[in-house]
């Protein structure tokens, strides 16, 4: 996973899992480190939306769910827009 880090390359990993489940075995196969805090964990801590704690976190844990709906928007969308 290092080489992937130097190399600029982002690792990502898609799951079925809850995020807090998620975030545990991402950081036990280093695709991101111990001490690195999810944007969800930032938006708890602070108390903030998730955007706002886009910025200031460089790990985020999305469901797969959330991925699946996102692809279905994508395919309602008139074909002038995408």
């Amino acid at each position: 996973m290092l080489k992937c880090k130097t190399a600029g390359i982002k690792v990502i990993m898609v799951t079925g899992d809850q995020p807090v489940t998620a975030a545990a075995i991402a950081r036990q196969v280093n695709i991101f480190g111990k001490e690195e805090k999810t944007v969800n964990q930032i938006a708890e801590e602070r108390g903030i939306s998730l955007n706002e704690a886009f910025d200031k976190s460089d790990a985020l844990v999305i469901h797969g769910d959330l991925i699946t709906q996102a692809t279905r928007d994508d395919e309602l969308l008139p074909e002038s827009i995408n």
